[in-house]
């Protein structure tokens, strides 16, 4: 599925700084050899082993990479540059009271179609492709040093972890946090945060490059999201463990 993979634990002003990022896996071959980066050296060994005290991606703790591609979550949004400058631009035009997934209208222009169980009058949260909404709203109006960071595996667990790391504390356990500088830049007080559901419009398509078409439309499993399996903030646990990555 869509965006980051999903763990457990057991200077330059930028338009948008989409948090997700990446975590390099060992083949299990010869042991790691110890390197003298300590977090390095903690997901080598793991990755090795199949197993660690500290966490795990997947719903099993038993096994530290059960899953190793994408899941279906909500994941953090960072803005500078954006609070006060317009609609379309400010991050408010697509959450809270603005959220597609409080609209069918908005949900059947994303996916085509209402599916199931996506439909939320609480959302808060906007979806992925609102981020080009925002980008396309700032070209309009003049924007001309517009930029999109995209931190691949990085989702609101992996933040914390990191800034608890240069911290040496754990400086927050909801909402955007505190302790890594993208965190703490205010931009002027233009920063702002929110979350962004990530499901992809179907998954399980199969192409024909040969013939340029696309043999199953709709693939195998259409996309949405089920706030009562998968949560309703990026801090949540998920209600339904085997959501995310089902």
């Amino acid at each position: 599925m869509q965006d980051s993979k999903c763990f457990t634990f057991n200077s330059m002003p930028v338009l948008r700084c989409l948090g997700i990022m990446a975590f390099a896996f060992v083949g299990c071959g010869a042991a790691p050899q110890p390197t003298g980066d300590r977090m390095r050296d903690l997901q080598s060994q793991a990755a090795y082993d199949g197993h660690a005290d500290f966490g795990h991606w997947g719903k099993s703790p038993l096994n530290y990479k059960e899953w190793g591609t994408h899941s279906n979550r909500l994941i953090p949004v960072y803005t500078f540059g954006t609070a006060g400058a317009g609609d379309g631009i400010d991050l408010t035009t697509y959450t809270g009271a603005n959220s597609p997934y409080r609209s069918e209208d908005q949900l059947k222009r994303i996916y085509g179609r209402l599916p199931t169980h996506t439909l939320n009058s609480n959302a808060d949260y906007c979806d992925q492709t609102n981020l080009f909404d925002l980008q396309k709203a700032a070209l309009d109006a003049g924007k001309k040093h517009i930029f999109l960071v995209i931190f691949d595996g990085m989702d609101w667990q992996t933040t914390q972890a990191a800034a608890i790391v240069r911290s040496g504390k754990v400086p927050y356990t909801e909402g955007r946090g505190t302790g890594l500088h993208f965190l703490d830049y205010t931009a002027n007080g233009t920063t702002q945060y929110g979350w962004m559901c990530t499901s992809p419009h179907n998954a399980g398509t199969n192409v024909d490059v040969n013939a340029q078409s696309v043999k199953n439309p709709g693939g195998v499993m259409f996309g949405g999201y089920d706030v009562t399996s998968g949560g309703a903030t990026p801090w949540a646990v998920a209600p339904d463990l085997g959501y995310p990555i089902s």
